[in-house]
């Protein structure tokens, strides 16, 4: 029997990586500071964790 992968593809991260930067504007449109900075702190890590997955996965295709 086959089984999906459950890694993402580069489509996928590229995918996500759009939605975290759209959630990072709308973040910063929010009035209240104290939310504005939590919700931006936490859209930046996630932008920034689907981008270190994006080079890795560059990596991995640029030595084969």
């Amino acid at each position: 029997m086959n089984t999906p992968s459950l890694a993402p593809t580069l489509t996928d991260l590229q995918s996500a990586l759009d939605r975290a930067e759209r959630d990072l504007v709308c973040a910063d449109m929010i009035d209240n500071s104290q939310r504005r900075g939590i919700e931006m702190d936490e859209a930046r890590r996630r932008r920034d964790s689907i981008k270190a997955q994006i080079a890795i996965f560059d990596d991995a295709e640029g030595r084969n």
